[in-house]
């Protein structure tokens, strides 16, 4: 699935409402991603299928950093592709 680079405090990945509905079930706490060769686990909100469809990390920037994606232009964040695994677990790559 697409998805966007997110900041708001610290950075993350936005994965947007339909998709959150459409990927993650609610009963789900936290997720796995698989960043580079390490996998990550991330906790989601109660908020996330709703307001606030994101997941977030100091990895997130660490590896935004390794790509140049920080900073971008206003209006414009990065697209990124987050692809499912098998059940809770995703490999987040930048095109």
């Amino acid at each position: 699935m697409k998805a966007t680079v997110w900041k708001g405090g610290c950075y993350g990945i936005r994965v947007g409402q339909s998709n959150a509905r459409k990927h993650f079930p609610t009963h789900w706490s936290d997720i796995e991603v698989t960043i580079g060769r390490r996998t990550h686990t991330f906790p989601l909100s109660k908020t996330f299928w709703t307001t606030c469809p994101e997941f977030r990390g100091a990895v997130v920037e660490i590896w935004l950093k390794s790509h140049g994606l920080i900073p971008w232009s206003f209006g414009s964040p990065p697209k990124v592709t987050l692809t499912s695994l098998g059940g809770r677990t995703f490999r987040l790559t930048y095109p």
